[in-house]
């Protein structure tokens, strides 16, 4: 199991090739899947398959490191609890000083 977060998007707004870009530069998949937490790309297509493979090997391209990437297509997502929510608001929101 693994921590996920569901991205839904429009394509006419931004391309899925557009996210895994965003995230290819935010991440860092370098850590074998026996850590806490794992990266995983889920895909709901062919062509989303074969853009988030394209992707994953572009990371690895350099050779420097292995590149630690489940690939998955989508299966049922479940939704974490409340505070799990827009954490990262949340915690901003509790830090801002009142006047």
């Amino acid at each position: 199991a693994t921590e996920a977060f569901m991205v839904e998007f429009d394509p006419s707004i931004i391309s899925y090739e557009e996210i895994l870009d965003e995230w290819a530069d935010q991440h860092a998949p370098y850590y074998p899947s026996k850590c806490q937490y794992r990266s995983a790309v889920f895909y709901c297509s062919d062509s989303q398959r074969n853009a988030a493979k394209k992707k994953i090997e572009e990371l690895g391209k350099d050779g420097q490191r292995k590149v630690y990437v489940d690939l998955e297509p989508v299966s049922k997502f479940y939704r974490g609890e409340e505070y799990h929510q827009d954490f990262l608001e949340k915690q901003m929101s509790a830090r801002a000083p009142t006047f």
